[in-house]
């Protein structure tokens, strides 16, 4: 069947409300200074790619297809109604034909009108799913009539049939992307988003997501909204993490299990999870890290693996051993006495140490580490050292 004209009358009319251009009269009358501003010369429109079709073209090129199908669903039916009921016999063919004609043309047109009014209420903000249920219902009478009247020859079947089906999907399709066209131009639709690939969409799902959505709300490109999504992703991460700890440190600090349930409902964990990231020292942790990669001097002694004491070496405690050693200077002391104690009596036992010295049993272990690396030889704390070596020209 043809396709449908443009329609005179507003209720069928499929552009958006709103969208109609302005005539010279009402634009001037509306608005008078625009006459001195549309002296001013345009912004030069940005030049076609070479090669690539203009919209006229593709629209034209579906109705063409558009009309083709329609038109062979349509004579599939009338052909389905020339031969299957029981005409009279001195009916001839072409009267049967001329009969059945405007029936077979209805259906497919009211499949077609119906989608069209759908399209229309969907512009406004409706969901249109009356319309778009007749829509459908109208179709698929039609090419159910392709296909049980032809069933006797497959090829027809299928032709004909296959004809109201593509017909229908040209028409949805084509009338979609003009609604999401006047949707864009209205501002009631975003823009469209950068082509991430399969292969980012493989590698990085949640980065591409949520990458989209940044880029359809602030238009970035793909490379920015990329980095953006990366680096928001790993700050939730952290904050999370660190959210776990806190929480844990202020039930930690409550014995009664209620009070400690009431001060981590009542803190803002979130919040105070952000003002620690921002509080964090990193250049004072980078200098502390750094100070033990530092390589040393030609003048300074070569390192060797024995302690003043004696006692072979042993390797570097991790840094939450390290993080033990006390600053002040007194429990430093106590510290290093202890380790000297440790070291004139290697075979003693880690519990009976501790018992003749009121320890803890982990304490021992922290000094009994850390003093064979030779970090309690020096008599200055081992921050105080640290930091020295980090303000050392």
């Amino acid at each position: 069947m043809p396709p449908i004209a443009a329609h005179p009358h507003p209720e069928f009319d499929t552009t958006p409300a709103g969208l109609t251009e302005p005539t010279a009269s009402s634009a001037s009358a509306a608005h008078p200074a625009s006459e001195s501003r549309s002296a001013e010369p345009a912004e030069p429109a940005e030049p076609a790619e070479p090669g690539a079709p203009s919209g006229h073209v593709v629209q034209r090129a579906a109705w063409i297809f558009y009309f083709i199908a329609a038109l062979g669903s349509a004579i599939g039916q009338i052909w389905v109604g020339v031969d299957a009921p029981p005409w009279p016999p001195h009916i001839a063919w072409w009267w049967r034909a001329v009969l059945v004609t405007p029936f077979a043309v209805v259906i497919d047109l009211g499949g077609v009108v119906s989608s069209a009014f759908a399209d229309y209420r969907q512009r406004l903000g409706e969901t249109a799913y009356g319309w778009r249920i007749l829509s459908a219902g109208s179709i698929t009478l039609a090419v159910s009539i392709n296909v049980l009247g032809h069933r006797p020859i497959a090829y027809l079947s299928a032709v004909f049939g296959g004809m109201g089906v593509f017909a229908y999907a040209v028409w949805l399709l084509h009338s979609g992307a003009r609604r999401r066209d006047a949707l864009r131009t209205a501002g009631k639709l975003p823009g469209t988003a950068p082509v991430y690939g399969l292969r980012q969409w493989a590698r990085e799902p949640a980065v591409t997501n949520l990458a989209r959505t940044l880029a359809l709300a602030h238009g970035y490109t793909r490379q920015e909204s990329l980095d953006l999504a990366r680096q928001q992703l790993q700050d939730e991460r952290r904050r999370a993490g660190l959210t776990q700890y806190i929480d844990a440190l202020i039930r930690a600090q409550h014995a009664d299990p209620i009070r400690a349930a009431i001060a981590v409902t009542t803190l803002d964990i979130d919040a105070l999870a952000a003002a620690l990231t921002a509080q964090a020292d990193v250049e004072g942790w980078a200098r502390l890290i750094g100070a033990d990669l530092i390589p040393p001097s030609p003048d300074d002694p070569p390192a060797t693996n024995e302690s003043p004491s004696g006692t072979a070496r042993g390797p570097m405690p991790p840094a939450d051993v390290l993080r033990r050693v006390p600053r002040d200077p007194a429990s430093y002391q106590r510290w290093r006495q202890l380790w000297a104690q440790l070291a004139a009596d290697p075979r003693i036992r880690t519990a009976d140490f501790a018992a003749r010295h009121d320890v803890s049993l982990r304490q021992v272990q922290w000094i009994r580490a850390v003093g064979l690396s030779g970090l309690l030889d020096s008599p200055i704390p081992l921050l105080d050292r640290v930091a020295a070596l980090a303000v050392r020209p």
